[in-house]
């Protein structure tokens, strides 16, 4: 049996967020944390491993976690991490769902698929990683997407009173660990089995949308841009990218494109650009080459670039 503790108590407030991620590395599978505030980081972390179960208390100030597939690549188990929101809320992202939980619920996540956590109010969870198969069986039996946040009703709620218990790791916890790894996964099974919401609701599929938005507007220069980039760089699911955009009636490749050809259409106004060669107006908009950049124009304004710098009033306003 091996436990860890660490904290910050005697860690420069430089070298925090440093020492947070070498301890996120070692006790648990390549993650990549992320802070979400300016301030000093904060928290800490005690854990307790034996053969067949990994236990952890975690606190910490507002902080996000992923799962990246390059980070699966590196090493992937087949564990679940089973996590108690003790306190506060926090926000999950996997097989295209987006949902939140609050204190009292279960994330439950997939290791071996990317997903990512935000506690935007800080972190306080029990974190139990437990082996994979059995999970993983009964989700390919349903025909539904699995949920990720499991409420505190029947099933769940013995599950998460289980998780609060093993917050208090006994010594002898060794003796234990093979019972409570297979009572705690068919408690999890059990209310995995149960209808759990699985969409977010219209106001977190507005707030998404306007994050892809967002990013669209910054990397519209970008000629790589789409909607895989989107989704590796936001780390969200192209299913649920498409949703959240659908949710504000806006498609992506048609957004992007219309995007770029306004900006590009401003630019080509500008008195001050006049002397601008439309050749270098194309690839500041992310168009791949001119004759693609004159196509899209024509397509979109009924006329190419080149004669619409030399009659403005030959393009409907």
């Amino acid at each position: 049996m091996n436990s860890s503790s660490w904290n910050m108590r005697d860690v420069p407030p430089s070298q925090r967020f440093a020492y947070w991620r070498e301890a996120v590395c070692q006790n648990y599978l390549p993650l990549e944390p992320q802070a979400l505030s300016n301030g000093c980081f904060d928290g800490s972390l005690r854990s307790i491993s034996t053969d067949c179960l990994h236990v952890s208390r975690i606190k910490t100030v507002a902080q996000a976690v992923y799962r990246t597939r390059s980070g699966i690549a590196t090493l992937a188990d087949g564990s679940f991490f089973a996590n108690l929101q003790v306190a506060g809320e926090a926000i999950v992202e996997q097989h295209g769902n987006r949902m939140r939980a609050q204190a009292g619920d279960i994330v439950l996540v997939d290791t071996d698929q990317p997903f990512s956590i935000r506690f935007e109010q800080g972190c306080d969870i029990v974190c139990a990683t437990i082996p994979g198969d059995r999970l993983r069986r009964h989700q390919r039996q349903i025909s539904r997407r699995p949920t990720n946040v499991i409420s505190g009703q029947s099933a769940g709620r013995l599950a998460a009173a289980y998780l609060d218990a093993l917050a208090n790791i006994p010594d002898d916890f060794e003796l234990l660990d093979d019972l409570a790894s297979d009572q705690l996964c068919a408690l999890l099974v059990r209310a995995t089995a149960l209808d759990q919401p699985l969409t977010d609701s219209r106001a977190d599929h507005h707030h998404t949308a306007q994050r892809i938005l967002k990013f669209i507007e910054n990397e519209l220069h970008n000629p790589h841009l789409s909607a895989k980039y989107a989704c590796h760089h936001l780390n969200i699911s192209r299913s649920y990218l498409f949703a959240a955009l659908s949710s504000v009636g806006v498609a992506f490749a048609t957004y992007v494109r219309q995007e770029r050809l306004k900006r590009s259409l401003n630019q080509i106004k500008d008195p001050r650009y006049a002397g601008l060669p439309l050749g270098e107006i194309a690839p500041r908009w992310g168009f791949s080459s001119q004759e693609t950049f004159n196509r899209a124009f024509r397509k979109h304004y009924g006329v190419p670039p080149g004669a619409y710098r030399f009659n403005a009033d030959a393009v409907p306003r």
